[in-house]
């Protein structure tokens, strides 16, 4: 069995990375929320305390990002990927090819 090439490694790993922190930032941020919800929710006789906010803040705001954000992204290096090995094509005329030694070139007959 070969060792893997760490260079293929590396690279999908860096397209990986951030998607990955943001989804495991984004379920820690969804269990904090969901254990402040309980002590100071809507519910609780002290109101929406300022924690409870700014956790719900920042839970939503990357909910946004791993909904809208990281999909564009991904999206957008599909399409470049594809378009970059997509064969160019050129306007520019071929360029004739000269005769190898010792053959003659083949022209038309003129009228």
């Amino acid at each position: 069995m070969r060792r893997p090439d760490s260079a293929m490694l590396l690279t999908g790993w860096r397209l990986v990375r951030v998607p990955l922190i943001l989804i495991v930032a984004y379920l820690a941020l969804r269990e904090t929320l969901s254990a402040l919800s309980a002590r100071h929710g809507l519910g609780s006789p002290d109101g929406l305390g300022l924690g409870y906010l700014a956790v719900t803040v920042l839970t939503e705001g990357l909910r946004l990002i791993l909904l809208i954000v990281v999909p564009a992204v991904v999206a957008y290096r599909v399409v470049a990927y594809a378009v970059s090995r997509l064969p160019h094509r050129s306007a520019a005329p071929a360029v004739p090819v000269a005769p190898e030694f010792g053959e003659r070139e083949v022209t038309e007959p003129t009228r």
